[in-house]
């Protein structure tokens, strides 16, 4: 128990040293102004649904019920619910992920209304926001996957 706890501890640690590391050196490389601004912008929305999805009530929710398949019903059938959790959650996500695209404009308005004042910046908010947008299907996926492993 103790050795799992250490792994888990140290592997967060090294997690959130990374993370120092790659604030820092965003900082260095973009300063402050306009690219650092949109590039803030673009990881918003997705990691908003990578909370509520990936993490949150989502997973809260699948891990307890692929748990109770699994020892009620068996490996077979557990496999079954989890592919289809996995069918209806990637539909869900690609459509959202469509809309987020198609509306991107519209929703960058709503989460950064300052960036309208300055041209560049909701020009290279909107772009940027567009290619991190489809990371929230693919991390969503993850987290289910490691929710069965979890189970």
């Amino acid at each position: 128990m103790f050795r799992s706890f250490l792994t888990v501890g140290g592997w967060t640690m090294l997690s959130r040293i990374l993370g120092l590391v790659r604030d820092q050196l965003l900082a260095a490389f973009m300063g402050a102004g306009a690219l650092q601004d949109a590039y803030q912008v673009a990881f918003r929305l997705p990691n908003m649904f990578r909370r509520l999805f990936g993490e949150g009530a989502f997973n809260a929710a699948f891990v307890p019920l692929f748990s109770s398949v699994l020892t009620k019903e068996g490996v077979p059938e557990a496999r079954n619910f989890a592919r289809r959790a996995l069918g209806v959650m990637l539909v869900w996500l690609v459509f959202l992920c469509v809309l987020g695209e198609v509306f991107m404009p519209q929703l960058l308005r709503i989460i950064a209304p300052g960036f309208m004042q300055h041209g560049d910046r909701y020009t290279l908010g909107v772009s940027l926001s567009r290619i991190t947008f489809p990371y929230l299907v693919l991390i969503c996926a993850a987290a289910l996957v490691a929710g069965v492993l979890n189970g």
